[in-house]
């Protein structure tokens, strides 16, 4: 039985004793002790085959198991609990074998990349690395915005596949929403669960406990004192990108020496390098897109577990329109900023307005401005007229931004709160807009007066001559967002709506503005 590269079905028990299921798949036994890959993940440990056999081949072990109440273990799956403590009971085990030479691996993505930094809380001196890939860290970090709003198409299509069961239910999403396009205009929309064909007692939990919900996996000061090298790993397209810059510079940081850390971050949504081709909806990112992660992974464990790579910081990351990877030991490189002003004829420019303006446009709950997929041209929407924008003349010149940009918002609303949606634009030479980066504000949940700065999402991107810049300035992001009622109400527990009149301002000096961290061309070429 010893000489098979495989256990499968093997039972462990978790913190309180609970069987959970494991499969572990063992090098030659004349190499062991080995270290060993941990993979905890509610996604159903067979999907692993072909990694552990890849793993084995490499000279590890690799130990996968389903987490609590899912496929094949016993107990209950509460998301985001127990990990702590299933993991460290894993861990425990796994040391006590013959093949494990102490040496831990954790291993994930997504939801299993929450479970990887869980069990290196639990054990931070067994556990001396963790790839981490696109982690999901919480529900009150995955679900919402970091301006609060509700993913609201996220959240339904992750609980009607997911949650609430041992298994999950592929394809349902798809098949639901064929049938019925319009589901998730449904108010209110606490009570949307009753109508996604699934039973979902815990849909409505998460909109309740709302963004502010702690989960129990390791907090800021936790991450700050793991002595753990850590690999991060993701996409510009993904949501969860902010948690894998978040993750790079916050993991160690606290430590003297700190532990080593590489960055890499690719032009992929969720499913990273592994997605097929290299196109994200309307943009192509040339061959340059493809890496072998599973190479790039081992070539960093084998430094990092061999002693070469101690205390090494490393980034490698795409940039976007130049379609070529730059390199560096940390990331954002140096920048400076640079200001695009909102004038009042409808064009965006690297100087002032001579006089202020107002442009004006109705939110209409009942027709929100639309949601795109990531990379979907957006100029359809151009004859919408519940947006404005602010679009530059052509750029006689590359603009390559790095880092964050941000959204200097002068505006004002007639409804008690609304949102504002900001978002960046390449318009193409060939007429295509493509959205670069996009940040939302909830009136509501800030007592500051405007202007307000509005973050946007991280971006490494090179806009090249003949394009244009553009700002654009809405109040819905629908469905990907819960919309704003207009009214005052909760917008997950109100009903009803009124439209809005909206109005942004631009100045001669401290007016609508977009900044830009700006690089140069050369420093962010490999």
């Amino acid at each position: 039985m010893s000489g098979l590269p495989v256990r499968a079905n093997e039972r462990v028990p978790g913190w309180d004793g609970t069987p959970l299921a494991l499969d572990i798949h063992l090098p030659p036994s004349d190499t062991w002790p080995v270290p060993a890959v941990v993979t905890r993940t509610p996604y159903g440990r067979g999907g692993h085959l072909a990694e552990g056999a890849g793993w084995r081949r490499r000279g590890f072990a690799y130990a996968v198991q389903d987490v609590r109440g899912r496929y094949d273990s016993d107990g209950t799956w509460q998301p985001y609990r127990n990990e702590r403590g299933d993991g460290a009971a894993l861990a425990d085990w796994i040391l006590k074998q013959p093949w494990s030479d102490g040496r831990l691996v954790t291993y994930g993505g997504s939801y299993a990349g929450h479970t990887a930094w869980a069990l290196a809380a639990e054990r931070p001196d067994a556990v001396r690395a963790v790839v981490s890939m696109g982690p999901s860290m919480a529900l009150g970090r995955t679900k919402f915005e970091r301006s609060g709003i509700l993913r609201l198409a996220e959240h339904a299509a992750w609980w009607l596949e997911r949650a609430d069961a041992r298994t999950s239910r592929e394809g349902l999403t798809a098949h639901v929403f064929r049938e019925c396009p319009d589901l998730l205009g449904h108010l209110p929309v606490v009570e949307l669960a009753d109508r996604l064909g699934a039973r979902l007692p815990g849909w409505a939990q998460v909109i309740e406990d709302g963004p502010d919900h702690r989960a129990q996996g390791p907090d800021a000061a936790e991450l700050e004192k793991l002595p753990t090298a850590a690999l991060h790993i993701g996409g510009w397209y993904d949501l969860l990108v902010d948690e894998v810059l978040e993750h790079f510079h916050r993991v160690g940081a606290a430590l003297e020496p700190r532990p080593s850390r590489a960055l890499v971050i690719g032009p992929w949504g969720h499913d990273l390098a592994y997605a097929p081709g290299t196109r994200i909806g309307d943009r192509d990112h040339g061959p340059a897109a493809r890496i072998d992660l599973g190479a790039l992974q081992v070539d960093w464990l084998g430094r990092v577990l061999g002693g070469t790579g101690q205390g090494a910081s490393e980034a490698k990351v795409f940039t976007v329109g130049a379609d070529r990877w730059w390199t560096g030991t940390s990331w954002p490189p140096p920048s400076v900023d640079a200001v695009w002003h909102a004038h009042p004829d409808g064009t965006l420019a690297p100087r002032h307005p001579r006089t202020g303006g107002e442009a004006r446009f109705r939110y209409d709950p009942a027709d929100p401005y639309p949601s795109r997929q990531p990379g979907v041209d957006r100029a359809p929407l151009a004859a919408r007229r519940d947006a404005v924008r602010f679009t530059s003349a052509t750029l006689d010149e590359p603009v390559t931004v790095v880092g964050r940009p941000v959204v200097v918002l002068d505006a004002a609303t007639s409804a008690p709160a609304t949102d504002w949606i900001v978002r960046w634009t390449e318009v193409t030479a060939d007429g295509r807009w493509l959205e670069l980066a996009h940040g939302s504000l909830d009136t509501g949940r800030t007592t500051a007066p405007g202007p307000h700065a509005i973050e946007l999402g991280p971006v490494a991107v090179t806009v090249p001559t003949g394009s244009r810049l553009q700002l654009e300035v809405t109040s819905s992001d629908f469905p990907r967002l819960a919309r704003s009622l207009g009214t005052g109400e909760d917008r997950c527990t109100g009903t009803a709506y009124r439209v809005a009149e909206q109005t942004v301002r631009t100045r001669p000096v401290d007016g609508t503005r977009l900044i830009l961290p700006r690089t140069t061309p050369e420093e962010t070429t490999e």
